[in-house]
């Protein structure tokens, strides 16, 4: 994975600053967390599991590029962005009753536009990227893998990793996996994944029956390093780093205990995956891509002229902090709206305690790939009940 070493090892240790054909777009909260997903559950209210949610506060359960344009904030920096990415949530599951608390976030999920040529150490701008068409959106990884894939994970694709960032003691090393990482009792400064998405495009729309169809990971650089199936354009490689904090559970499970688990029931961390529609004003992309080279230094800003200062410049962090979206149902997730996520003093049911994962999620582990199922055609009730309308039953999270 040559290509993502560079950015990879910003994530493993602490980099230092450099400059470069890309750039970082910082986030702060979610807009929303709940169960809504545009793309592979369109006009579904609620959706099949729950994502956390970045960007602009126009994200609604049916999106097309219109309804992008119709955010006036966002909890991603740059006003041209009106885009949203999002992630599904993690939980701690208590290894001594099973009960659910919600993983708090770090409010500095990252996200980089890569520009350069591939697997160039000399800050060469690839000329043939080009900004996402208005109607463009695309997911990285595969919610359903519950066992690592060369295939799709390996070198030239999403990279995945999941990383507990230690202290530098033999009591706290650092230690990363493809899927959950095992051997620890603590994360000292932070528990992460990272994924990065597809830039190369074969000229189709999404497909929500066969999601990863239009879009392939590039090998070289340049339209030419995209495979021959998809050299209709190639976009700016989006990598994405999603922070989370578990310094509340400190105590609570051993180093030989895997007590985390993602929203659609993955106890293993390899279906993670991040879903990405474009919100980009026209003509921002193109016209700061040549120029904005601040790489991870913040040097300059991004409300430079050089990067998106003559394109509306970026929002200020009390803005994106004051960007929340009221969920549309009232189905318990573990997030308290609009109290600020972040807890401190140990405050374990912050956002709640919940004795089931939301829309029914059943937990699985692998290594086959995991069957989604959810409590279809659920009306929200108070205290987050979910009622069942087909055979399944009765959801209840209290």
């Amino acid at each position: 994975m040559f290509r993502l070493a560079p950015i990879l090892s910003l994530l493993a240790v602490p980099a230092a600053a450099q400059h470069g054909y890309y750039f970082v777009l910082g986030t702060g909260m979610p807009v929303t967390i709940e169960r809504l997903d545009p793309l592979l559950s369109d006009g579904k209210t609620p959706s099949q599991h729950v994502h956390s949610v970045v960007g602009g506060n126009g994200f609604a359960a049916t999106m097309d590029y219109a309804q992008t344009q119709t955010s006036n904030c966002s909890t991603v920096q740059p006003i041209a962005d009106k885009s949203n990415y999002w992630m599904p949530i993690l939980y701690f599951q208590d290894p001594n009753n099973g009960s659910f608390i919600r993983v708090p976030e770090q409010p500095y999920h990252k996200i980089y536009s890569l520009l350069d040529k591939y697997g160039t150490s000399s800050n060469t701008y690839d000329t043939s990227i080009q900004e996402f068409p208005q109607e463009f959106r695309m997911i990285g990884g595969d919610a359903t893998l519950r066992a690592e894939n060369d295939t799709l994970m390996g070198p030239y694709g999403s990279g995945l990793e999941w990383f507990c960032h230690g202290n530098g003691t033999t009591e706290f090393p650092d230690i990363s996996a493809v899927g959950f990482p095992t051997g620890f009792t603590a994360c000292p400064n932070g528990f992460a994944a990272s994924i990065t998405l597809p830039s190369c495009w074969n000229g189709d729309d999404f497909n929500p029956s066969n999601p990863s169809a239009h879009m392939a990971y590039p090998t070289a650089d340049g339209i030419d390093g995209c495979p021959e199936t998809h050299r209709v354009a190639r976009f700016p490689q989006i990598f994405v780093e999603y922070w989370l904090n578990i310094d509340t559970f400190d105590g609570l499970y051993t180093a030989d205990d895997s007590p985390f688990v993602l929203t659609m029931g993955d106890a293993t961390g390899y279906g993670f995956h991040v879903d990405f529609i474009n919100g980009w004003e026209s003509g921002a992309l193109n016209a700061t891509m040549p120029t904005c080279t601040p790489g991870n230094t913040g040097n300059p800003p991004l409300s430079d002229p050089t990067c998106f200062g003559n394109h509306g410049g970026i929002y200020t962090d009390d803005e994106i902090a004051d960007c929340l979206l009221q969920p549309t149902t009232t189905e318990a997730t573990g997030w308290t709206y609009p109290e600020i996520d972040n807890p401190q003093g140990g405050a374990l049911t912050h956002g709640g305690v919940l004795s089931a994962l939301p829309g029914c999620q059943t937990i699985t582990k692998g290594p086959d790939r995991a069957v989604l199922t959810t409590c279809n055609e659920t009306s929200p009730t108070t205290e987050g009940e979910v009622v069942q309308t087909d055979e399944v039953g009765v959801c209840n999270f209290d």
